[in-house]
C-alpha cells in the first residue's frame, strides 16, 4: 500500500500515486534500519557553464555565421552524448552476456516461488514492469528475461543464506541499473517484485528485509552514479563543442578581417584598414604630435593590363608592396593599397613635413626601377607620383587628409618632380604645388678651405648656407626646392646666395688667382636662362673673375636630357665659369656623360672609402683609377668629407688633386677666412684632434 506525505489528501477514489520524492524517503528509511547512510533527494548536477562575455565590437557578419556555428555546436555536443551513452550500452550488454555465458548459477538455489496468476515466470514479469515504466533495453526480451531470472535467483538465495549475502544483494541492484534498468520510474514496480519474491508467503522476515533493502541501496547509488556519469559525459561533450565553438568563431572573424582589411594581390593593408588607423591617430592627446600620409600612384598600369593580362598587373602589384616593405619597414609606417593603382604610407607618428619628403623621395627612388612581366621577358616602367600630406594628428579628419593628398597627387602629376607636398594655402597660379616656405630665416654662411693635395695649400672655399623653418628644421637651397616645387623662391634664394659669395670671395682677394668660391646650385630646380641669368648677374654686381667661380652641380643636373641639356650648361661653361660634377661615382653619374659635357673638374665623397685601414690598399688603387680617368680626360679629382685619418692618409699618393673635410680645415665664417688664407697651407697631422698645421 501506497504511503502518503503530510501535505497529501488523496480522495478514496484516487489510485496511489508513488513520486520521486516519496520513494527516496521511503528507501532512505530502509537504509537507517540496515545502517547504510540515505540517499541525496536532490542530487546537485555539474556546475553551468560560465557563460562567455560578448565581445565589444564583434562584427555583424560574424554574428550572422555564428547562428549556424551555434547549431552545429549543440548537434555535436547531442552527437557526443548519445555515442558515449551508447557505447557505455553495448559494453554493459556485452558484459552482462560475457557473464552470463561465463559465470555459473548457483548449485544450490532454493525453490523460487510460483509464478503469478499468469503462470510467468518472474523475469518475465520483472521485463514487463520495466518496459511499463517506461525503460527500453536494446536486447532480446528473451535474453532480458533469461537474466532477470538469474538476478532473483541470486536475491533468492542471498535471503536464504546465513548470515543473509548483503553483498550479492548490493552488486545485484548495481546489476540491474547496468544491464538497463535505471528510469527512477522503474524502482517502485521492482521492490514491489523483489518483496513479493522474497517474502514468504504474507510474511516478509527481517533476512528478505535487510536483502531488499541493500539491494535498493546498490540500485539508487548505481541509478546515481549513472546519472551523474550521464551529466558529466554531456558536460564533457558541451564543453568540446563551446571550444570548437569559440575557435571556429575566432578562425571565421579571423578571416573576415582579413579580407576586411587586407589586399588579397598585395598581402598590404586595405583602404579599410587605412582609414580606420587615421581614424585611430586623432584620438591622441598630444597637440604636437603629428601625422603624415604619402599617396603613391603608378602611372602606367592601366596599359600593363591591357597589353598584357591581369595576372601581370596582379604581379606587378605585388612587386610594388614587395618595393615599399623594404622603404617603409619601421613599426609607425602603415602600408596600404588605397586603389586600383595606388597606395598609400601612413606615418602615425611624422617629423613633419622634411620627415615625410626624405619618405617620399625613397619611394619615388624604389619604384623608379622598372617591373618584370612573368613570361614576357619584359619589363614595364613605374611611372611613380606621389603626394604629400602632414597634419596635426589631434581631431584630425580621415577623409580630409585623403582628399589632402589625392590634391597633392594631382600636383606632383601636373608638376615637373616626383612628388609634391600638400599646402592649404596654395601661392600663386603656375605653381606646381608644395608647402609654404613662409618664416624662413637665413643663416649666416659657412666656407669650408679646399686643399692641393701636392702642396697643402689652400686652393678655394666652399661655401654652404642654410635657412630656418618654424616647422621644417634646417634647409639648404636644394632641400628649399624639393620642399616647395616653387622655381621662383628657389631662384630668389639662389641669386641672393651667389652675390653674397662672389663678393666675399672679391673683399678675400680681388687679383684673378686669387682662391676660387665653390657654390652648390640646383640647376634642374631654377632651370635654363634663370640660372644663366643669376651667375651672369653676379659675376657682374661682384667683378670676381668668372674662373674663380666653382659651380658644383649634382649627377641629376649633368644628365643631357630635358632642360638639363647640354645647351644649359654650355650656356654656363661659356660665361668662363668652372662647372664641377659633384659627388662623381654615385647616383646618376656616368663615364658616357663626360666626353660630352662642358666640366672640369668632378668631385667624389670619402664615403666611397673604407673607414678602418684594412681596406686602405684597395681604396688606394681606386682613387688612383679614377684620378688617372679624371686626367685622361682633361679634369680635376677632389676628393670631399675626409674626417678622419685613414682616409687622409689613403689619398696620400694617389694623384687625387684636392681633398676637402675636417682633416683640412672645419667649416668656418668669413672673417676667419683671411686667417686662414693668410696661413695659406694646411696640411693633415694624422693623430691629432684638429689634424691641422698651419705654415
Amino acid at each position: 500500500m501506497a504511503q502518503h506525505g503530510p501535505h497529501d489528501e488523496p480522495s478514496e477514489h484516487d489510485e496511489p500515486v508513488l513520486t520521486h520524492a516519496m520513494m527516496i524517503a521511503a528507501l532512505n528509511g530502509v537504509l537507517a534500519d540496515c545502517g547504510y547512510p540515505p540517499v541525496a533527494e536532490d542530487d546537485p548536477g555539474p556546475a553551468p557553464l560560465p557563460r562567455d562575455n560578448p565581445a565589444d565590437r564583434l562584427i555583424e557578419d560574424a554574428r550572422h555565421r555564428a547562428d549556424g556555428i551555434v547549431a552545429a555546436a549543440l548537434e555535436t555536443a547531442v552527437q557526443y552524448t548519445d555515442a558515449a551513452l551508447d557505447r557505455a550500452a553495448r559494453t554493459v550488454i556485452s558484459a552482462r552476456r560475457t557473464i552470463a555465458g561465463t559465470v555459473p548459477a548457483p548449485p544450490d538455489l532454493a525453490p523460487l516461488p510460483p509464478a503469478d496468476d499468469s503462470g510467468r515466470p518472474v523475469g518475465r514479469r520483472w521485463l514487463a514492469a520495466a518496459t511499463a515504466a517506461g525503460v527500453y533495453l536494446p536486447i532480446a526480451d528473451a535474453v532480458a528475461a533469461q537474466t532477470l531470472d538469474v538476478f532473483a535467483a541470486c536475491l533468492h538465495d542471498a535471503t536464504h543464506a546465513v548470515p543473509a549475502d548483503l553483498d550479492a544483494a548490493y552488486r545485484v541492484g548495481t546489476e540491474v541499473v547496468a544491464l538497463g534498468i535505471g528510469r527512477p520510474e522503474a524502482l517502485p514496480a521492482t521492490m514491489s517484485l523483489v518483496l513479493d519474491h522474497l517474502a514468504d508467503g504474507e510474511v516478509l522476515g527481517r533476512p528478505a528485509r535487510q536483502v531488499a533493502a541493500t539491494f535498493a541501496a546498490g540500485f539508487a547509488a548505481a541509478l546515481q552514479a549513472r546519472t551523474l556519469a550521464q551529466q558529466e559525459s554531456l558536460h564533457r561533450a558541451t564543453q568540446r563543442a563551446a571550444r570548437e565553438f569559440q575557435l571556429a568563431l575566432q578562425h571565421s572573424e579571423a578571416r573576415y578581417r582579413r579580407l576586411a582589411y587586407y589586399d588579397p594581390v598585395t598581402g598590404l593593408a586595405s583602404k579599410a584598414r587605412l582609414v580606420q588607423r587615421l581614424r585611430q591617430a586623432a584620438h591622441g592627446d598630444d597637440p604636437e604630435r603629428h601625422a603624415g600620409v604619402c599617396l603613391i600612384e603608378l602611372g602606367g598600369y592601366g596599359a600593363i593590363g591591357e597589353q598584357f593580362g591581369a595576372e601581370a598587373g596582379d604581379h606587378v602589384l605585388a612587386e610594388v608592396g614587395r618595393r615599399l616593405r623594404t622603404v617603409a619597414q619601421h613599426p609607425d609606417y602603415l602600408i596600404a593599397r588605397h586603389g586600383p593603382h595606388t597606395f598609400a604610407i601612413l606615418v602615425q607618428d611624422s617629423g613633419g613635413v622634411a620627415h615625410l619628403a626624405d619618405l617620399a623621395e625613397r619611394v619615388a627612388v624604389a619604384l623608379a626601377e622598372p617591373a618584370s612581366l612573368p613570361g614576357t621577358g619584359l619589363t614595364a616602367p613605374l611611372q611613380a607620383h606621389i603626394g604629400v600630406v602632414d597634419v596635426a594628428a589631434a581631431g584630425l579628419d580621415a577623409g580630409q587628409v585623403l582628399v589632402d593628398a589625392e590634391i597633392a597627387l594631382r600636383q606632383a602629376r601636373a608638376g615637373t618632380g616626383r612628388w609634391a607636398v600638400y599646402d592649404p594655402q596654395p601661392g600663386p597660379a603656375g605653381r606646381t604645388g608644395g608647402t609654404s616656405v613662409t618664416g624662413l630665416v637665413t643663416g649666416p654662411p659657412t666656407y669650408q678651405p679646399i686643399v692641393k693635395l701636392g702642396s697643402g695649400r689652400i686652393a678655394g672655399l666652399h661655401t654652404r648656407m642654410a635657412w630656418r623653418h618654424p616647422h621644417l628644421g634646417t634647409l639648404d637651397l636644394n632641400r628649399i626646392g624639393q620642399l616647395t616645387g616653387d622655381r621662383d623662391t628657389t631662384t630668389r634664394l639662389a641669386g641672393s646666395l651667389l652675390h653674397q659669395a662672389c663678393r666675399q670671395a672679391m673683399q678675400w682677394d680681388g687679383g684673378k688667382k686669387g682662391p676660387f668660391i665653390g657654390v652648390d646650385l640646383p640647376v634642374h630646380q631654377i632651370g635654363y636662362p634663370d640660372i644663366a641669368d643669376l651667375v651672369r648677374e653676379a659675376l657682374t654686381g661682384s667683378g670676381l673673375p668668372p674662373k674663380r667661380l666653382h659651380l658644383h652641380l649634382s649627377g641629376i643636373d649633368a644628365v643631357p636630357a630635358g632642360e638639363h641639356s647640354h645647351a644649359v650648361l654650355s650656356a654656363l661653361a661659356a660665361l668662363g665659369v668652372r662647372l664641377v660634377l659633384d659627388d662623381f661615382g654615385t647616383g646618376y653619374s656616368s663615364l658616357a656623360y663626360l666626353r660630352d659635357l662642358p666640366v672640369h673638374g668632378l668631385r667624389t665623397p670619402a664615403g666611397l672609402l673604407h673607414p678602418t685601414p684594412a681596406g686602405a690598399e684597395a681604396d688606394r688603387e681606386l682613387v688612383t683609377g679614377m684620378a688617372r680617368v679624371a686626367h685622361a680626360l682633361g679634369l680635376t679629382l677632389t676628393v670631399h668629407g675626409v674626417d678622419d685619418d685613414v682616409r687622409a692618409a689613403t689619398l696620400i699618393g694617389t694623384g687625387c688633386d684636392g681633398a676637402q673635410g675636417l682633416r683640412y680645415g672645419a667649416p668656418t665664417t668669413p672673417h676667419q677666412v683671411p686667417v686662414l688664407l693668410r696661413g695659406s697651407t694646411l696640411r693633415p697631422l694624422l693623430g691629432r684632434e684638429n689634424g691641422l698645421v698651419a705654415s
